[in-house]
């Protein structure tokens, strides 16, 4: 007969055990809170049977025995325990019902209070993390196993519910029946550790506490009966199981890998939710292991006789009493024992025992940070971790596994770690790879999971960085130090293999150094293609360090959103093409005005249920390099660019043979050798540049052109360039301080710009800027040069003046003829003609074909407009001998 563990309780409670004894004929005298008499179960001469009516609990100290009402029935009576609650009910005049199904229990509770409870679970969950008292205790307790603390679902009651309850009256009174609020509104697990008890679907149906602080009452449950089961997983996967008598103790074991350990809640607390899981799995062989106290070992002898009446594979279950020379588990291992100890202890109490019981999982073998995430392996089960993603509440990687990384079996996946499911599933797919038990791989899955959680990308990959020694730091500062610090920095781009370009070397390198500053320059390289822009831009970009400089090839619209909040500050970003920045110029854009990037996304809150705004942020500033061959480029993104084109004559192609032809060589291959010297030291002075305040004391008498709403922009790049210029001279400038209203918290560095720096940066700006005030691009510009050219050599041969060429007949070409002229290919001039077309440089005409088309020049007078446009910027040499403005 199955009896409904609430009437088993209410037997329990209700009956008085020591009248109860008294009245099966057994005299007691009550000595002190307890009662004593003689031991009916063996013969005696001085009484050494004890009732304790406050646990209800009796014990013999002659012959080890005890246990509850139902204990001494089963042996005063000689009946099984299902006979005992019988006689007990029959006592009290009670019937006996047989139990409801799960279902049935559970709907008869509401079922928002169901809900309200598991969310209650969850927000202490939260908690746990939040306020430390819950860990500092557990660590108190030699607990310190992250992932045996998740898997047991631990949360801490702060006592912050309140914080995030709605206030409608009808919420309070559900948590008020639950037992979660008390009747004055306060929480009844306040300072406990507490521990949800679910049903064998995962919903939370009751809740444990321990009290953090010895002083008060130690245990709580939600009061009626006890719902629920801790752990009920492990007789789903195992035929062997070890019960103690607490959650803490539970917790402890399954700490140290004994991943079949289920608890009771106390010794009396073996429920008929416990008596469930013999008629759901075929469980063989369980171990009790309760305190070494005189309850603890009436309750196992009371538990071993209720189990050994169990058949759940046809046999008797066989159950075996673990003895502790200490308190309890919890204490064991605290003062030093190890999982091997307790094994041993296994071990001397049954002559047979299961593997998977004295085996618990193993610790990992090996640990490895890779560049994108790490290698972990437990035992011969071995891991690679990358491509870790942390995005709202989902965390994915990427995971490979094998028995061996280089063999040719092994799985992979992308996972949500997060998700129960995702890891349940995997783990079965691992179990035949590496023919393991699937609670040994699953708990693989979960400290993979908790390694994820605390891996952190190698900061500015520091494991990379090679700390300078004196000697380079010392090169490093004679180099900054340098007079002709400029002259030098391009004659080791011209020793790198960059020849020509000063302006434009020039240009770039001080764009890249801008990053160190609070308001950096951006750089964009605009030519065609296979001109050597790329060349440019890896050229400076490898005389920076690793950790200063992040390169894409694409960005996706969202990519940089979800940057880590601090990976993009006073960084250089580069993109080898502008077309595949494609929707992410806006956040290009963002960073570069706001030097900040904000998204706000909705996700669903895992305490309430409710959905909650996310915010993810990015900082900057920093400096962002892009290439392009593309002629019409977002106005709104080119105007925030410096831009250069790349020297696209004959003279600089010949110029680069001539450097390619030498690299072959034994001199050019001995160069090679020296490179790697040269970037170490401009590596290193990059990492001595600290980042100064730059005040430009001669900024009020500086003139810039503003004719167009471009100088907007263009005179802060050219202010920009002065300091950047300043800033790289550092180390050879005085640095002053300056503390602002006498607050020495508001104290800061900074050094001044000189007129020197002034006198570079013009002639930089005169070159770079200029090229913005010309409404062709660099590369169409060049092409109507040839063109012109072109037409001016043919008039020649036909012995007519250029100043005919609009009046007379018009000399008329087509592409072709361009084609064979400028030995450009026919994308790139059809791409470049389009925009003097458009812009009114040359007209287009159909031909006689119909289909080709031709071009005549529009040319007005006798000047070329292809020569550069300069800025009418201030004359150094009128800013001598003035006094620049002063600090306050």
């Amino acid at each position: 007969m199955s009896i409904d563990p609430q009437v088993i309780e209410q037997l329990k409670i209700k009956t008085d055990l020591s009248s109860y004894i008294q009245s099966r004929g057994i005299p007691l005298n009550k000595v002190g809170h307890n009662y004593k008499g003689f031991c009916p179960f063996h013969n005696e001469t001085t009484p050494s049977f004890t009732v304790n009516p406050k646990d209800n609990l009796w014990q013999c100290f002659g012959c080890g025995i005890g246990g509850d009402v139902f204990s001494f029935v089963e042996r005063f009576d000689k009946v099984g325990f299902s006979k005992a609650v019988q006689i007990v009910a029959k006592n009290q005049g009670s019937s006996l019902k047989e139990p409801p199904q799960q279902k049935e229990v559970q709907s008869q509770d509401s079922v928002r209070q169901i809900k309200l409870l598991n969310h209650v679970v969850k927000f202490y969950q939260q908690e746990l993390v939040n306020d430390k008292r819950g860990l500092d205790y557990l660590k108190q307790r030699a607990i310190t196993d992250k992932q045996s603390i998740l898997d047991f679902g631990t949360g801490f009651c702060a006592g912050n519910l309140g914080n995030i309850l709605p206030s409608d009256e009808d919420t309070l009174n559900q948590l008020k029946q639950i037992g979660l609020l008390n009747k004055n509104g306060h929480e009844m697990f306040y300072g406990c550790v507490v521990f949800p008890l679910t049903d064998f679907d995962g919903t939370v149906l009751g809740l444990y506490g321990r009290r953090v602080e010895e002083d008060q009452v130690s245990h709580l449950y939600l009061p009626g009966p006890r719902k629920g089961l801790m752990n009920w997983q492990a007789a789903k996967r195992s035929r062997n199981l070890i019960f103690v008598e607490s959650i803490i103790d539970a917790l402890t074991l399954y700490s140290h890998g004994f991943k079949n350990v289920i608890p009771v809640y106390g010794t009396n607390g073996f429920t008929n939710w416990h008596v469930e899981l013999f008629k759901r799995y075929p469980i063989e062989q369980v171990f009790i292991c309760f305190d070494n106290d005189d309850a603890g070992r009436s309750g196992a002898f009371s538990v071993r006789a209720r189990i050994k009446e169990f058949k759940p594979t046809g046999k008797r279950v066989k159950v075996d009493i673990i003895n502790l020379y200490c308190k309890d588990i919890n204490e064991y291992f605290c003062k030093g024992h190890s999982a091997d100890d307790f094994k041993d202890l296994l071990k001397s109490t049954s002559k047979k025992i299961p593997d998977e019981v004295i085996q618990p999982v193993k610790t990992e073998r090996f640990y490895e940070i890779t560049e994108h995430g790490f290698k972990i392996s437990y035992g011969q089960r071995e891991y690679e971790v990358k491509g870790i993603s942390r995005q709202g509440t989902q965390l994915k990687a990427t995971i490979k596994a094998s028995s061996d990384l280089t063999g040719e079996r092994f799985q992979i996946t992308t996972l949500d770690f997060y998700s129960l499911r995702s890891r349940e599933w995997f783990a079965k797919v691992l179990k035949d790879l590496f023919n393991e038990r699937l609670e040994i791989v699953f708990e693989d899955l979960n400290r993979i999971l908790t390694k994820i959680e605390q891996y952190e990308p190698p900061k500015e990959k520091a494991s990379q960085i090679k700390r300078m020694t004196k000697a380079e730091r010392e090169e490093a500062l004679i180099f900054l130090q340098k007079k002709d610090l400029l002259n030098e920095i391009l004659s080791d781009l011209e020793f790198l293999g960059f020849t020509g370009e000063e302006t434009n070397k020039l240009t770039a390198y001080l764009v890249a150094t801008s990053r160190k500053m609070e308001e950096p320059l951006s750089l964009l390289v605009q030519s065609r293609s296979a001109a050597g822009k790329s060349t440019l831009q890896d050229a400076v970009l490898n005389l920076l360090p690793d950790e200063d400089k992040i390169k894409y090839t694409r960005l996706t619209d969202q990519a940089l959103f979800y940057k880590d909040e601090n990976s993009l500050v006073h960084k250089v970003l580069a993109i080898e093409e502008a077309e595949g920045v494609g929707g992410s110029a806006y956040s290009i854009r963002a960073l570069q005005s706001a030097k900040e990037l904000t998204v706000a996304t909705t996700s669903k809150d895992p305490a309430t249920g409710r959905l909650r705004t996310e915010e993810y942020r990015v900082n900057g500033p920093l400096s962002i390099m892009m290439t392009t061959t593309a002629v019409d480029l977002d106005h709104e993104m080119e105007t925030r660019f410096l831009s250069v084109s790349v020297d696209e004559t004959q003279g600089m192609t010949e110029k680069i043979h001539n450097k390619q032809r030498e690299s072959e060589t034994l001199e050019g291959y001995l160069s090679k050798k020296r490179i790697e010297q040269a970037r170490t030291k401009h590596h290193n002075a990059q990492r001595l540049l600290k980042p100064l305040v730059v005040i430009n004391p001669y900024a009020p008498q500086l003139k810039f052109p503003s004719d167009n709403l471009r100088s907007r922009r263009d005179h802060k790049k050219y202010l920009g360039l002065i300091k950047t210029v300043a800033f790289l001279h550092q180390y050879q400038r005085p640095v002053k301080s300056y503390t602002q209203d006498g607050n020495s918290e508001k104290k800061f560095e900074y050094i001044e710009v000189t007129l020197d720096d002034i006198k570079t940066a013009n002639k930089l700006a005169s070159e770079v800027l200029g090229r913005s005030l010309d409404e062709l691009t660099a590369p169409s510009r060049t092409l109507l040069g040839l063109i012109q050219n072109m037409v001016r050599e043919a008039v020649k041969k036909q012995n007519k003046k250029e100043t005919d060429l609009t009046i007379k007949r018009p000399f008329i070409f087509n592409r072709k003829m361009i084609r064979d002229y400028a030995k450009w290919s026919d994308w790139q001039v059809k791409t470049h003609i389009t925009e003097l077309e458009e812009l009114g440089y040359i007209y287009s005409h159909i031909g006689s074909k119909g289909k080709e088309y031709i071009y005549e020049l529009k040319l007005t007078d006798d000047k070329a407009p292809t020569e550069k446009i300069y800025l009418d910027l201030t004359d150094v040499t009128n800013l001598e001998g003035q006094k620049p403005y002063l600090v306050a």
